[in-house]
């Protein structure tokens, strides 16, 4: 676990062609995101092309701090990483399913509930990434 948690950003990085390549296949599925009398339309290869970029940076700004020798908070870095690959990856693959699935309504409004607190734990999850790098930077502390 510490050894993953160290080397975090080989965890991103080995993810983006799994990611991107989801989104290849997938690419004529897309789901519909609606607020309020808004349909936004969401394709899957798109999606899966935000999440190849984000797990590049994250990937990018964890490989600096190794390089750099900066100790991160192991908690932070922890939530963080779990957080965003199990978040993003339910979100990708699970969201078209529960979108289009021919349940009772009030169970499909359930799992819906559910993704969307996946997505808010999800992006509230990002603030520990720039959070932990200042921290780091400012106790001034090498491993």
């Amino acid at each position: 676990m510490k050894l993953l948690l160290e080397k975090s950003y080989k965890l991103f990085w080995v993810l983006i062609p799994f990611v991107f390549m989801y989104g290849l296949f997938n690419k004529e599925h897309s789901a519909v995101l609606n607020i309020h009398a808004t349909y936004f339309v969401i394709n899957h290869l798109f999606f899966a092309g935000l999440i190849v970029i984000f797990f590049a940076l994250f990937g990018l700004g964890y490989w600096l701090m190794d390089k750099f020798n900066r100790e991160l908070i192991s908690w932070m870095t922890a939530y963080h990483v779990f957080i965003s690959i199990f978040g993003l990856l339910i979100l990708l693959v699970f969201y078209d399913d529960v979108e289009n699935l021919e349940i009772d309504y009030a169970f499909k409004q359930t799992l819906m509930l559910l993704m969307l607190f996946t997505a808010a734990v999800t992006i509230a999850a990002q603030i520990l990434f720039p959070l932990n790098f200042l921290v780091s930077f400012l106790r001034n502390k090498k491993h």
